[in-house]
């Protein structure tokens, strides 16, 4: 195989993994491709791919976030309950549950630039943080008197189509075109690769950090939207579950845990292989349990394959330099 070819591939091993999973499991259930089963498949995704884009940004950076479960619970939680309690409408109380998202994101980056913390340390304060509002405002009571049109949002269909999926189309571009083509976005992948070069070069990274960290619990905030609506009531648990698995969709699709680079079709396709592998254990008749070992292995695999494949992309361009310097070309 050409070296183009295998940089093409290790580029997109996130792509080639969905393929080869698909096709296995095509094979292995005749339920897999039907067209029911494609769109649970999708819808089930919806919320896991919205969230890991906001997070792709934070891995990016070279930064971490422990307490992406409880922004999305305190979100729901307070959304539902400005809706139910408040008599607030959804259109206003959709972007309260999204400005509460942000602010617990903002609020994570102001803590470690302010007092120069490990988001690690920080995040898993916080996260407790947030979890413990949560329970003192919601008595561990979940609010299920919500409006119809709010659960539409969550459980509606447009051309047979869930709305959900309809609705995450346009963000991937978006954050697509953000990751890849604007100045933001080259400033969060150079603070991942060269923070040094960063700061010389004058780039405030404690706006750029408190940016990045609000735009992904904003991503939070849609993502608790969703999850709310779907289920028709604000769960205390909500959320409790993605953190595992967010970040192993992301370092699936290719953007390292050490951070300098973004790949956000590949954190798509991260998210479709999690949900190719639960939705076929669940057509297998495979117990719950053992999906949670799966996850757990998913993720060494993913840990190994990154670096490995980064060992072999360092070669191919050193191999490649030396042929330009050869022929005279540098």
């Amino acid at each position: 195989m050409s070296a183009a070819w295998r940089r093409l591939l290790l580029l997109n091993k996130a792509v080639l993994f969905a393929v080869v999973l698909a096709t296995v499991l095509s094979f292995a259930s005749p339920y897999f491709f039907t067209r029911p089963n494609t769109l649970a498949l999708l819808e089930q995704s919806v919320v896991m791919a919205i969230v890991a884009l906001g997070y792709t940004l934070i891995l990016a950076m070279g930064e971490i976030d422990l307490s992406l479960g409880g922004i999305i619970a305190l979100a729901g939680f307070v959304m539902a309950k400005l809706m139910a309690e408040a008599g607030l409408p959804y259109e206003l109380a959709i972007p309260a549950g999204l400005a509460m998202g942000a602010l617990c994101g903002g609020l994570n980056a102001t803590l470690v630039s302010t007092f120069d913390l490990p988001p690690f340390i920080v995040t898993l304060a916080t996260g407790a943080l947030f979890t413990g509002v949560l329970y003192i405002i919601s008595n561990l009571v979940p609010i299920s008197d919500l409006p119809a049109d709010f659960i539409a949002i969550g459980q509606a269909r447009w051309a047979g189509v869930p709305l959900p999926v309809v609705i995450v189309v346009p963000i991937v571009i978006g954050f697509y075109l953000l990751a890849s083509q604007s100045v933001f976005g080259q400033h969060v992948i150079a603070q991942g690769g060269n923070p040094e070069a960063v700061r010389v070069a004058g780039i405030n990274i404690r706006l750029l950090r408190l940016k990045v960290y609000a735009l992904a619990g904003a991503c939070y905030g849609v993502g608790a939207v969703l999850l709310t609506a779907r289920s028709a009531s604000a769960q205390i648990a909500a959320g409790s579950d993605l953190l595992l698995v967010v970040i192993t969709a992301v370092v699936i699709g290719g953007t390292p845990l050490l951070g300098g680079k973004a790949n956000m079709v590949g954190t798509v396709f991260g998210c479709l292989i999690i949900g190719m592998i639960n939705n076929g254990l669940n057509l297998l008749g495979m117990n719950a349990n053992y999906q949670i070992v799966m996850q757990g292995l998913l993720i060494l695999f993913a840990l190994l394959v990154d670096v490995q494949s980064a060992k072999i992309l360092l070669g191919l361009d050193r191999r490649r330099l030396q042929r330009l310097r050869r022929e005279g070309r540098l």
